[in-house]
């Protein structure tokens, strides 16, 4: 399956990357260009309607059509001060141009090259906001606890659109027949090593999620044959957030468990 990754140089898709490349033929881009387990990242900008169109029509560098688009971009949470009225709002201000704009440009382009199937990547602070669930199950929340959370809200959304067109609206035949499948990921709170895990003041959370797992949800996405779903994926903890059927359609389940020890795995099957 021939892939485009947006957002490789990312904090979760630089990770992430790395358990996917051998199961899936990757080509990977981001807002800019570097390398990635040695493999090279090219560098276009999704709120660019232009540029990104351009490059998801002309496919692999050996011009052929991708199979899946994995959607993994977002707004640079570490470049503004957050505590600083201002720096927030510009930090908000490029959630909406990222993840609102972006979004909506993605999955425009991938509907126009024909590509069957785009993944999202969001967040479970889409879920986190007031009133607060003990648990999460199947039922998908839309609570979101910031705009961060909303514009991701707003990106599974759009991609809903997609899969589900207006029909009897003006729209063109070719709008009401030609569809996308859509899986939408949204990730708990993630982590990229059991160091990080052993230093961090987020130990007590539950819904930590491993890095080697979030490719393994991503993996199932690619393989699913779900039309669209909302899914919160999380690693296996003691007192789960995230019940396991929150995410049982997609066919994941966690491979890697936190403990007040560490990381352990969990499963002796591969990742992805």
């Amino acid at each position: 399956m021939k892939v485009l990754f947006i957002g490789a140089t990312g904090l979760v898709g630089s990770h992430v990357v790395p358990f996917l490349k051998d199961e899936f033929d990757l080509s990977l881009a981001a807002y800019t260009s570097g390398t990635v387990e040695g493999m090279n990242v090219t560098a276009v900008d999704i709120c660019d309607w232009e540029a990104i169109e351009s490059f998801i029509k002309n496919g692999t560098s050996d011009g052929e059509k991708f199979d899946a688009v994995v959607y993994c971009a977002t707004a640079n949470y570490r470049e503004n001060n957050h505590r600083d009225p201002e720096g927030r709002r510009l930090y908000y201000e490029n959630c909406i141009e990222v993840n609102v704009r972006g979004a909506y440009h993605v999955f425009e382009a991938a509907w126009r090259a024909k590509i069957p199937k785009v993944v999202h990547i969001g967040s479970t602070t889409s879920q986190m906001g007031r009133p607060q669930r003990e648990t999460i199950g199947a039922e998908v929340i839309n609570q979101a606890n910031d705009l961060y959370a909303a514009s991701k809200i707003f990106g599974e959304q759009v991609g809903r659109s997609y899969v589900f067109p207006p029909f009897g609206k003006g729209e063109s035949r070719e709008r009401e027949t030609q569809t996308m499948q859509v899986l939408c990921l949204r990730l708990g709170q993630p982590f990229t090593s059991k160091e990080q895990w052993a230093r961090s003041p987020h130990k007590g959370t539950r819904q930590a999620v491993f890095v080697g797992d979030i490719a393994g949800a991503i993996a199932c996405a690619l393989r699913s044959e779900v039309s669209y779903g909302v899914y919160p994926i999380i690693s296996a903890v003691n007192d789960p957030w995230v019940l396991p059927e929150a995410y049982a359609e997609l066919g994941y389940s966690p491979h890697w468990k936190f403990t007040e020890e560490g990381l352990i795995e969990i499963s002796e099957a591969a990742t992805v």
